[in-house]
């Protein structure tokens, strides 16, 4: 594990208890883990679409490199 890592996960588990202790109720931190979860799962979904939209056009292109020559 790395050291930027190892300061990443700190970081996350500080943030979570300075959180924990500002939020009212566990309604709103349920809310906010669920916002997270969703948000954190779209963007994986559109760089996933991405990613496969550029490894076709880039298959396309050196089958076609192969036949003219």
């Amino acid at each position: 594990m790395n050291t930027l890592r190892g300061l990443g996960v700190c970081a996350l588990l500080a943030g979570i208890a300075y959180g924990a202790t500002r939020v009212a109720t566990l309604d709103q931190i349920a809310l906010v883990i669920t916002v997270g979860v969703v948000v954190v799962s779209l963007a994986t979904y559109v760089a996933s679409i991405r990613r496969r939209r550029h490894d076709r056009r880039a298959a396309r292109g050196r089958v076609r490199s192969r036949a003219m020559s």
